[in-house]
């Protein structure tokens, strides 16, 4: 098992990161902006020091390979990494600014005509026996959903991994560099609801008295499943909201839920693993062989 030292833990998640050398990396980021940093590809025992004023905070991830910090106050800060394998070092100076001192210019992108929706919406979301991925394209992570009768699980593409039994309150969390699935407090878990983000989106969102205000037409997505991709051709709706933002929803008319989202020029988080009929689970703690099995 790792032994990861650290020194001074106050953490951070965000923004634009900018190489300065080898060992040296820059951040800028704006108030409550969140990032993670890897200061060695690949190191048994690291210690993290802060130097400056402390306008970050952060914490350890994957054992203290990783940082995750987030920017708590204006101003420049530095984390130091020591790799104590062989007394390297790296660093990460943080740039802290108010994003509300900096000019935003928010850009929309241009309504289509709208046609007459013909259709019938209503949103039937899956309950049972699915796995589904979501990419935020922006931050760069996947969202994993799925439920195989009452086995849930969850990853969050950022270090948390977990998996639970709604009937028994069994619960596991995934140690990727040491026991694999490990057990965790039972009953300690919320429950999958029947909708998440973002295939509620369209349904919570968007008032449906006249659909035909805000769709544009049909639009293709192509999404994994459980053999191979597959096409599903997307009712597409284009809303402008009273607040002045616009948002694009692609929708599958079988069950109404919402396989991407972009709002104005942001960019989106669409649905990138698409498994209805999920049958069969294929990983989990009930796969494990032994104490040190690491598969997932």
């Amino acid at each position: 098992m790792k032994k990861i030292l650290f020194t001074l833990m106050i953490l951070c998640f965000a923004g634009l990161a900018i190489a300065q050398e080898a060992n040296e990396t820059e951040f800028k980021m704006a108030l409550g902006d969140t990032v993670v940093w890897e200061p060695f590809e690949k190191c048994d025992a690291i210690g993290y020091n802060i130097k400056g004023p402390k306008v970050i905070n952060f914490k350890p991830l994957h054992f203290g390979e990783k940082i995750q910090v987030i920017a708590k106050k204006i101003g420049n800060s530095s984390i130091i990494a020591t790799c104590q394998d062989n007394d390297t070092e790296a660093v990460a100076n943080f740039i802290v600014y108010d994003p509300n001192e900096v000019p935003v210019v928010i850009e929309k992108p241009v309504k289509p005509a709208t046609k007459t929706f013909t259709g019938t919406y209503k949103f039937a979301p899956p309950t049972d026996n699915y796995f589904v991925t979501i990419n935020d394209i922006g931050s760069k992570f996947n969202e994993t959903y799925m439920k195989h009768g009452d086995d849930e699980a969850y990853n969050d593409g950022q270090g948390i991994d977990r998996f639970w039994n709604i009937k028994t309150g069994k619960n596991w969390y995934y140690r990727p560099d040491a026991q694999g699935w490990t057990d965790d407090v039972d009953w300690e878990f919320e429950p999958l609801t029947e909708s998440f983000p973002i295939l509620n989106a369209f349904a919570n969102e968007v008032e449906k008295d006249n659909l035909s205000n805000y769709y544009v037409g049909n639009e293709t997505l192509t999404v994994g499943g459980s053999d191979k991709p597959f096409d599903i051709e997307c009712w597409k709706f284009f809303v402008d909201f009273p607040d002045g933002n616009v948002i694009q929803y692609w929708v599958d008319p079988s069950n109404g839920c919402t396989l991407k989202r972009q709002m104005n020029a942001d960019p989106a988080k669409i649905v990138t693993v698409y498994d209805l009929k999920y049958t069969k689970l294929h990983f989990g703690p009930s796969f494990k062989k032994g104490l040190h099995d690491t598969r997932r």
